[in-house]
């Protein structure tokens, strides 16, 4: 620990224990028995903490859940902001001390939950709100007050720590702070307000929430749980992958442990380091496909070998994406041996691959070269590193290419970039986000949304005798009845004209009129009928028509596919080269998936569409046995 870090402990701790001795000694104690109760139940809730793995798939980092904030907040409106330190700090102090805790942790962690509940108090206070009575909804502009500062004075001097202790910009640690779980956040404060709400009218009915935060943080620990045995689950497959080749012998722990040093080094959101790390560790997943043999040929790989082999990027993320915990890592997982000009295993264009993706091929194509392997010697470290600054620019992307290169030499990774490089790092995952559709299309496709409000203004309307929010509610509910009928009506006539299409026309034209049906209901640019291959994941396109606009990439298309369950998979058209929106809907055979109806669009398509086009996915099936209908290679997994 440093000496400016001791520093920052030392000032906030002497500024907490000031408070709390002036705490200690101030005359406006209120209830003294509802003190007592609040240490216990902020000393409980500390104890009931759930605490998540800093590995967990998703990139979360470490972080305690509990109550005890809301313990904290519900004390300022009881007994009063002093008194509410008092319960904060004592709480801390006690688990702190219980769990075996350093000294410098417990003094910091006690003093910043007193500051901040100080703070929280005083600017309730401010608000006009007054210590051990609660009038709503009057109170409310207080308690966001009270809310917003004890969360920003903790998640400051919790940044200001860390900051001190891993260098890392405090900048970066608060827009990370910022983005940290706001529904844990709200429901911490939402406890404490509801505890203040009951022990104020009747202090018996506190005793009901027990029952309800026992639940609430059972919840937590079974899914912190599932989070941590789903990663070393995932971990032991990666080492079972590994040892099959004694070449490759701890290759995934090596390339994860390298990418999070470059991350590191890098200053890069500790989330996304965790990503990265997790995205090394999980990348060669899917050799366990390939055949031991073919991993430890010494002599050139065939044809068919090397399509084996060029299938398992696909196939690893075939596997992660089922994991809902390691999403982020998928694109970056299978895009891992693309090359930087466009060339690679699946031939994807360098704008539709997340630079993590690129990174992995630094430290990948690095660990390769340095390791023994059964066709050759491994290289010196040097003279590997040379050969990734060559490759910078065609074969790798330069800005992890130059960073890995100056990290292995002991220099400084970002003193090796340039500005442009630099600020490329704010995109490291952009290949994996997907558009928002607006809040209008939200409710035109799920009316269902206006049930539910109006009900509520009805209720309100009841509770609040305000004869305008029943109006406003019951307009709601009509609406919601409306948009549902004509939905259903036009998912209805759709769905018969595209039937009438499969059903009636000619096989030579069949495909033709059915994807100008879909044209005629919503803005379509192109449509196509794929064969999904699902022991290659890849598919075969049998029957394309364009409406003035190419067809989707090949590789970028077959991409997308792997990401379908049993639902149609929806997405923008980005990673098609192409702006606007797709749908694909799944066509099943025997309870597996035969192939898609795949159609981009270029604009989010009502609802209405995609049902419609699910309806009829069994009619569709037919056109998938035609065999006179043209065939086309698509997206090959090799």
């Amino acid at each position: 620990m440093t000496v400016r870090t001791r520093g920052f402990i030392a000032v906030v701790a002497a500024f907490a224990v000031a408070a709390l001795a002036v705490a200690a000694v101030h005359d406006h104690v209120r209830r003294p028995y509802l003190f007592g109760l609040l240490a216990i139940a902020a000393i409980a809730t500390e104890l009931l903490e759930v605490r998540s793995g800093a590995g967990t798939l998703d990139g979360s980092e470490s972080h305690a859940f509990s109550f005890s904030s809301g313990i904290h907040l519900a004390a300022v409106m009881i007994v009063g902001p002093w008194q509410a330190a008092l319960v904060a700090a004592g709480g801390v102090l006690v688990v702190d001390y219980l769990r075996g805790s350093e000294l410098p942790r417990v003094v910091f962690n006690a003093s910043s939950f007193t500051v901040a509940t100080l703070a929280a108090g005083a600017l309730y206070v401010a608000a006009g709100a007054s210590p051990g009575t609660l009038s709503l909804p009057a109170d409310f502009g207080a308690i966001a007050a009270m809310a917003l500062a004890y969360v920003g004075v903790n998640r400051l001097l919790v940044s200001m720590i860390v900051s001190l202790t891993s260098k890392i910009p405090l900048r970066q640690l608060l827009g990370e702070a910022s983005r940290a779980d706001f529904a844990s956040t709200a429901g911490e404060i939402s406890l404490g307000v509801t505890l203040a709400f009951f022990v104020l009218s009747n202090p018996w009915k506190a005793v009901v929430l027990g029952p309800l935060v026992l639940a609430v943080y059972q919840a937590h620990a079974r899914l912190a749980a599932v989070k941590e045995e789903t990663a070393l689950a995932l971990e032991t497959f990666a080492n079972v992958v590994d040892e099959r080749d004694p070449h490759t012998y701890r290759h995934s722990t090596r390339v994860a442990e390298h990418v999070e040093r470059l991350g590191e080094a890098l200053g890069l959101p500790r989330a996304d380091i965790a990503r990265l790390r997790w995205a090394g560790r999980l990348h060669d997943l899917g050799k366990i496909a390939v055949d031991a043999a073919v991993l430890r040929k010494p002599g050139r790989l065939d044809e068919g070998e090397w399509e084996t082999l060029r299938r398992h990027p696909r196939l690893s993320a075939r596997l992660l994406v089922r994991f809902r915990f390691a999403a982020a890592a998928v694109r970056a997982v299978e895009y891992h041996h693309e090359r930087y000009d466009g060339s690679g295993y699946y031939g994807i264009a360098r704008r539709d691959v997340p630079l993590g993706a690129y990174f992995l091929a630094v430290v990948d194509s690095y660990d390769a070269m340095v390791r023994d392997r059964p066709y050759r010697r491994g290289l010196p470290v040097e003279q590997a590193l040379a050969e990734i600054e060559r490759g910078a620019g065609t074969q790798f992307h330069p800005v992890p290419a130059k960073a890995f290169a100056a990290l292995m030499r002991g220099q400084d990774p970002l003193a090796a970039l340039d500005q442009s490089e630099r600020a490329a790092l704010r995109t490291l995952w952009l290949g994996n986000r997907r558009s928002l559709a607006s809040p209008l299309a939200v409710v035109r496709d799920r009316p269902e949304i206006l049930a539910i409000a109006g009900v509520a203004g009805i209720l309100g309307a009841v509770t609040l005798g305000r004869a305008a929010f029943a109006s406003i509610g019951a307009a709601a509910i009509l609406a919601w009845l409306l948009l549902a009928r004509r939905r259903d009506a036009l998912v209805r006539r759709l769905a018969e004209t595209l039937a009438d299409a499969l059903e009636r026309e000619p096989a030579s034209v069949r495909f033709s009129a059915f994807a100008a049906a879909v044209a005629r209901a919503a803005p379509v640019r192109w449509v196509g009928l794929v064969r999904w291959h699902e022991e290659l994941l890849s598919g075969s396109l049998v029957e394309e028509l364009s409406f003035g606009y190419g067809a989707p990439t090949s590789a970028s298309l077959a991409s997308w596919l792997l990401g379908d369950t049993e639902g149609a998979v929806r997405g923008t058209a980005v990673e098609f080269g192409d702006t606007g929106t797709f749908v694909a809907v799944p066509v099943h055979r025997d309870g597996r998936t035969a192939g898609y109806v795949v159609a981009t669009f270029a604009a989010v398509p009502a609802r209405h569409v995609e049902r419609a086009l699910t309806e009829v996915a069994p009619q569709i099936e037919t056109l998938l046995r035609e065999p006179e209908l043209r065939l086309a290679a698509v997206g090959t997994a090799g």
